[in-house]
């Protein structure tokens, strides 16, 4: 008897050894795969690539796949995320995506142009009726927080947002089927506006 609660108490030490590793896992794959561009904890200072601080999970694990089985394909998904996302596992994905959801979420209060701040401000919180567009606030969170399925903004640099809006004009993110729509109603001053609003966050 003595010997089979032995046995059981090391099974159970073992599984929760192997679940600890597993969690541990997140922060060296963040180290050694992601911090390069998105910055520790998922803050970063360049243009080019997104904060991850915050985001939340269900969204980036979609996002992660896409990466992964080469649906998203535009540039910087084919120069930098396909040859990332093909090292990674479903757990692997699944760990990131607690860590970054855990983190806190930048904030850079960064207004450079007040007239395109408050046309931002104006389309994200109440639409463009007249061009069929609805308040992204509806999807996207009051101050861009994201929701499940849908992306963190807030906080979010103006060129990346920028860049990402325009993405959507072509068929290189397939999955975001709203978001072709959005953009149909929305002019190059739009897109400007709204980065700059969000950048603010």
């Amino acid at each position: 008897m003595n010997n089979r609660i032995w046995m059981s108490f090391g099974l159970i030490s073992l599984v929760m050894a192997s679940s600890a590793f597993a969690a541990d896992q997140a922060p060296k794959l963040e180290r050694q795969l992601c911090s390069v561009c998105h910055g520790r904890g998922g803050t970063t200072s360049s243009e080019l690539f997104p904060q991850l601080a915050g985001e939340p999970a269900p969204y980036f694990i979609n996002q992660m796949k896409a990466f992964r089985d080469k649906s998203r394909t535009e540039e910087n998904a084919k120069r930098f995320m396909w040859g990332i996302s093909s090292r990674l596992s479903d757990d692997d994905i699944q760990q990131l995506a607690a860590f970054y959801e855990a983190q806190s979420p930048v904030h850079l209060g960064k207004i450079s142009d007040q007239a395109k701040y408050d046309l931002g401000r104006r389309i994200f919180t109440e639409g463009h009726a007249e061009k069929g567009v609805p308040p992204c606030k509806v999807c996207h969170g009051e101050k861009g927080e994201g929701k499940e399925a849908t992306p963190r903004l807030g906080g979010q640099h103006e060129e990346y947002l920028k860049r990402q809006l325009k993405v959507f004009y072509g068929n290189e993110r397939p999955a975001a089927t709203a978001m072709h729509e959005v953009v149909k109603g929305l002019s190059e001053e739009d897109i400007e506006a709204i980065a700059q609003y969000l950048q603010a966050q």
